[in-house]
């Protein structure tokens, strides 16, 4: 199943890195990547830079996304502070699985190709 995965990571969470800081790090993921990656930026409530990586394998793609955003030793926990991780569903965005959020309330799920 093709799923596009969604890293937002919201700029006025980071407290060591800049808006420069995250475009590069999105830029060198981005040209390492076989898959069809997209970087985009806005400002909804806060400035936020969004990778899009649209792949068929969840699992991969998961294990690479997950490294350098959430499990990475970045200062802080720059990262996982400041990033909502998505992917969507099978229907699109309208069911999408949230499987990182930085406010801890908020509860992750899996991925049913990598579940278990």
């Amino acid at each position: 199943m093709t799923r596009t995965f969604c890293c937002q990571i919201q700029l006025d969470r980071l407290t060591f890195m800049t808006e420069d800081d995250v475009m590069q790090i999105c830029a060198k993921i981005a040209d390492a990547w076989d898959e069809d990656v997209e970087i985009q930026t806005g400002n909804d409530n806060g400035k936020y830079v969004n990778l899009l990586v649209e792949s068929n394998d969840s699992q991969s793609t998961w294990e690479r996304i997950k490294w350098p955003f959430i499990e990475s030793k970045i200062p802080g926990g720059e990262f996982a502070n400041a990033i909502i991780l998505t992917a969507t569903g099978d229907h699109g965005w309208d069911d999408y699985l949230l499987l990182h959020h930085y406010d801890s309330n908020e509860k992750p799920r899996t991925l049913p190709e990598i579940a278990g």
